[in-house]
């Protein structure tokens, strides 16, 4: 590991890494997707996917995002407090009593309850502001948004309150990620251009209309509307395995050549504050699930579930030290777990071990403990406790800058080369 980046973490236990060129990367490669007329909105909820909020929006906006994406009031306030200028849109739940911090916060909102757009155009009106806010149609995934008479309904309602001002409208899609059989979401779409067609007949023009995530940002041109709200693979991890396939089916057939090169933004990286001598016939861990069948030599790493290390990895994973694979033993505490190195002889405490990303010729993907705990690569990142420090590694190494969840105030599908950050 490059000794300017370990001096930089030289008191941490553990952290994770965030790649500014893999960032740069992945944004080059939505440019060049959606084109120059298209906003390219970004999420960044759930700190970032997991991944820090205020260092993974500031590296998004520097690598040519348009829009920030959040979920909730507070995030935009963070990302506001930090410095951040840019748009901003919280694509999730806004109430009536948080509409005055809404306001100062600046953002757009997304809308569906007249009770709050009242609230919203009082909050717009009393800070000088009018508010734009994003009607969410219902097409088929029943979560937010509303029926397309009742969002007319609301519609006509908005435009008749001071403080507020109709900007877009948007929906979202059930099933694009799951399937590589897609009708749903083209059924999904073609409800979208109808309520299009309906609101201008109804006399609203509405500036913005848009509906793409990762997926359809990537598969489908038609999806991309005025903006796309881009996720998981901003951070350079596929959405699913069959959205990886029907890219590859799409634009093979079509000869279009757009099979992104997404590079992984984050890895996870930890200390070895403990080797020991286990003799055959020991337990280790709680539950005495794992029982050694020679001697061995263990090595205690100060990583849980807590700080997000899930317990279903127990005696399943494996971590990377010396770009060797080191096996879990027994059960994830919350807040250690041991792994195997009698094949390290040479392992000493300070030594790091990844859990996820590269190290030398092999690599632990978030796609491979996704399948060990049988989930979605989205929870592995997005469960990393904010409490694990982030640094931002640059291209150059020699100033990598440390931004921390608190600094403010308050299976492989493709082929994935190793990290931006040991590579470069």
């Amino acid at each position: 590991m490059n000794p300017a980046l370990l001096q930089s973490i030289q008191h941490e236990s553990s952290w994770c890494e965030i790649s500014a060129p893999a960032i740069g990367n992945n944004m080059e490669i939505f440019r060049r997707r959606i084109g120059p007329d298209v906003a390219l909105g970004v999420v960044v909820k759930s700190n970032g996917f997991g991944h820090g909020l205020l260092p993974c929006a500031r590296a998004f906006l520097a690598a040519g995002a348009d829009w920030l994406i959040v979920n909730f009031v507070q995030e935009a306030i963070e990302l506001r407090q930090a410095g951040i200028d840019a748009s901003i849109y919280i694509c999730g739940n806004v109430s009536a009593a948080q509409a005055q911090r809404a306001a100062e916060a600046r953002a757009r909102v997304v809308l569906y309850d007249l009770d709050v757009a009242r609230a919203l155009a009082q909050a717009g009106r009393e800070t000088g502001v009018s508010i734009p806010v994003h009607l969410k149609l219902e097409t088929g995934t029943h979560r937010q948004g509303l029926p397309l008479e009742e969002a007319i309904a609301l519609a006509r309602q908005v435009s008749q309150l001071e403080g507020v001002v109709l900007e877009g409208l948007a929906t979202h899609y059930a099933d694009i990620e799951d399937t590589t059989d897609h009708r749903f979401a083209h059924e999904q779409l073609a409800q979208l251009e109808q309520a299009q067609h309906v609101f201008r007949q109804a006399g609203f023009e509405i500036p913005m209309v848009h509906s793409a995530n990762s997926a359809a940002t990537i598969l489908w041109n038609q999806t991309h509307g005025s903006m796309v709200r881009v996720g998981i693979a901003a951070y350079g991890l596929w959405p699913s395995k069959e959205t990886y396939a029907k890219a590859l089916l799409t634009f093979a057939n079509q000869g279009e050549g757009f099979i992104p090169n997404l590079q992984p933004v984050l890895s996870w990286r930890t200390r070895v504050v403990q080797v020991k001598r286990i003799p055959a016939g020991a337990y280790v861990s709680y539950g005495r699930t794992f029982r050694a069948n020679q001697p061995m030599r263990i090595a205690v790493l100060p990583v849980g579930y807590h700080e997000g290390y899930d317990r279903r990895l127990s005696s399943i994973g494996y971590v990377l030290i010396e770009g060797q694979r080191s096996a879990v033993c027994g059960r994830v505490c919350m807040n250690m777990m041991m792994v195997d190195v009698t094949h390290l002889p040479n392992i000493q405490v300070g030594a790091v071990a990844t859990l996820l990303g590269a190290d030398g010729d092999e690599r632990v993907s978030a796609e491979q403990l996704a399948g060990w705990m049988g989930t979605i690569n989205y929870e592995v990142v997005s469960r990393i406790h904010p409490a694990q420090p982030r640094v931002v590694v640059h291209d150059d190494w020699r100033s990598p800058q440390m931004e921390t969840a608190n600094s403010q105030s308050h299976p492989s599908f493709p082929s994935l080369s190793r990290s931006t950050s040991e590579a470069r």
